[in-house]
């Protein structure tokens, strides 16, 4: 796609004063040396990388070059904008250690439009985001065809480019400019801050025990050897192979190798001591081993220096409710806690010499928001006059009947009762209108409760008779989604902060709506950062308790490094700091005093937050 402004040369570049720039740089790459395979930091970081055009739009021209023939100098200073900023930031840095653009140039602020789609529930990518935001189709056919082409070093010599290869290169800056200016002033400043603090927080990265890292490698690699010398087809160890060897047995495979399936765990025992069971066991120990030494691996590549730290990735705005994911590879917001070959990869992660872990989490604060939400004041109650009581006792004691004065854990244990872990189960599961069928696979997973599909109607039957409060809120809510089907509007819900002060600007969006089969009883879906999703009540209850609950943890976030405390690292409701020896213990009660303040647009949400101090982070 040819963009509709002028294509400049280098010399004739000169953008309007005081504009913001589009800034896009295109690299080097192939099918196995890339951004997606390797992560952002080993990727720019290696000796393969070649930056091989930039271009840079001020919205009525743009200028499409090598990056060593580009005018810096001219937009020094300025605010630039990119989608996906930090890639084009650590490319940009790249070229300034390399002498390969001038030192000292930069932006005064260097915005990031692929970041405030996704706070809009936009699609992130470029492509996406272009679609539903401008109604423009982009092509990026010309960036496959260019994949690993443009490495040598005289591409753009006597301005070398293809018409169509020109108009590619600069549309990607045209359009995330374009971007900006439409939607950018919808990205609060709150916002913009906690992406800031999140990049930095990410650049900054984690100490890690490297000999652990090395030594866990080396014997993962033995385990992952040995396993494929008790498989006959080594060293292929494909599915279809499994089943093959499994056939020429006479017996009917598994369905699935992966440890913990309750299908596989039956099939292990039926085939005990047959070779067929020692290559499944075999094959499913090899895939976990490889599975951790390759995230290890992932580590490694991502070692900066001689400090002993770790740079990594993490998605502001990861999840549509505002939650933060991993990316990159290294997903560091799902880290086994589960030990394989008896490593607990969260221990890798350590307190620099010096230092100590301070690590706070919210506890419960999902079903704490829940009951907020509903107004259940009855059980808020009980949780503001019981502190250390945990949110399953409260549950049980509000809505089960349960009144005896002893600690219901401790009751449990006596008399042999499953109370706590039924009461676990209806917490964590039945919030969001979930049926029978579901909540008996949640009541195991959660509570390692073994329900009968009866068993599990009743408890929902249940706990829908005792909350009416929660079952209020999923009816409101799907009703309003109904009337704004009617009015043929997109559905828009504002989160509580932002019902409270509109500045927050956080809403949840649905946008065209569908209602399947003619009837809303039949059940409705919505766009979602440009997928179709199925919509009800119970689903947008889930959304607004999720994402009120993340609005909590950046609040906090905010108020720490407010207080003088950065994190280090996040990982779902906790934050992790590192902190001088000498005052961890005063460090730890200022931290959660932050946390645990009350929030002016949640009044009377009871707060609990857990605070360790560690060495090794997950010990």
């Amino acid at each position: 796609m040819t963009p509709k402004v002028k294509i400049v040369s280098p010399g004739e570049f000169r953008p309007a004063p005081g504009a913001a720039v589009g800034v896009d740089f295109e690299t080097f790459y192939t099918g196995t040396y890339s951004v997606k395979s390797m992560g952002l930091y080993p990727y720019v970081n290696d000796p393969r990388f070649s930056a091989w055009a930039v271009a840079v739009s001020d919205g009525s021209s743009v200028c499409s070059c090598e990056p060593t023939k580009f005018p810096w100098e001219r937009i020094a200073g300025r605010e630039w904008v990119s989608h996906h900023r930090e890639f084009d930031r650590s490319v940009f840095a790249r070229l300034q250690a390399d002498g390969k653009t001038p030192a000292g140039v930069g932006p005064c602020e260097w915005h990031d439009s692929a970041a405030a789609c996704a706070f809009l529930q936009y699609p992130r990518d470029l492509k996406g985001a272009c679609r539903e935001v401008l109604g423009i189709e982009v092509d990026k056919g010309v960036r496959r065809s260019l994949r690993g082409q443009k490495d040598d070093g005289d591409l753009f010599a006597a301005c070398g480019m293809s018409d169509e290869e020109a108009a590619y290169v600069a549309n990607d800056a045209v359009m995330c400019l374009k971007l900006w200016r439409e939607i950018g002033w919808r990205w609060p400043q709150h916002e913009r801050a906690l992406f800031e603090a999140t990049c930095m927080m990410a650049r900054r990265g984690v100490c890690v025990d490297w000999m652990m890292v090395d030594n866990a490698i080396k014997g993962l690699g033995r385990v992952v050897e040995g396993c494929r010398k008790a498989i006959p087809w080594n060293p292929s160890l494909s599915d279809k192979l499994f089943k093959l060897a499994c056939g020429d047995l006479g017996v009917v495979p598994p369905a699935s190798l992966a440890v913990g399936d309750e299908d596989y765990a039956a099939w292990l025992k039926m085939h005990e001591g047959k070779k067929c069971a020692g290559w499944a066991l075999a094959m499913s120990r090899l895939r976990r081993a490889n599975r951790l030494k390759k995230v290890l691996e992932s580590m490694q590549s991502r070692r900066r220096g001689s400090d002993g730290r770790m740079v990594y990735e993490l998605k502001y705005f990861g999840a549509t409710t505002g939650r933060w994911a991993g990316t990159g590879g290294l997903n560091m917001q799902n880290f086994n806690r589960k030990e394989v070959e008896g490593l607990d990869i969260r221990k890798v992660i350590v307190a620099p010499p010096g230092s100590t872990l301070v690590v706070c989490d919210y506890s419960q604060i999902e079903a704490r928001m829940l009951l907020w939400i509903a107004g259940d004041e009855k059980t808020l109650q009980l949780l503001r006059d019981h502190p250390d009581m945990d949110i399953y006792e409260v549950h049980a004691r509000s809505t089960m009947g349960y009144t005896n004065p002893m600690p219901l854990e401790k009751w449990c244990e006596q008399n042999g009762s499953t109370l706590r872990q039924y009461a676990k189960a209806r917490v964590l599961g039945l919030g969001y209108r979930c049926g029978a069928g579901t909540f008996v696979r949640v009541a195991k997973m959660m509570a390692k409760l073994e329900l009968s599909f009866q068993e599990a109607k009743q408890a929902v039957n249940d706990y829908r008779a005792s909350n009416p409060l929660v079952v209020g809120v999923w009816e409101r809510l799907e009703d309003d989604a109904y009337k704004s089907w009617e009015a043929g509007r997109d559905h828009v819900v504002p989160l509580p902060c932002t019902s409270y002060d509109s500045r927050c600007g956080r809403l949840l969006f649905y946008r065209d709506l569908k209602v399947l089969d003619g009837g809303f009883g039949k059940g409705m879906t919505a766009m979602i950062a440009g997928e179709r999703c199925p919509l009800h009540g119970g689903i947008i209850t889930e959304n607004i308790v999720s994402g009120a609950s993340r609005d909590v943890m950046a609040s906090a976030w905010l108020r720490c490094l407010k207080a003088g405390y950065s994190p280090v690292m996040t990982v779902h409701d906790e934050l992790v700091f590192e902190v001088p020896e000498a005052t961890a213990a005063a460090d730890l009660a200022k931290i959660s005093s932050i946390m645990t303040e009350p929030l002016a647009w949640a009044p009377g949400l009871p707060l609990k937050v857990g605070g360790k101090l560690m060495k090794r982070y997950g010990k």
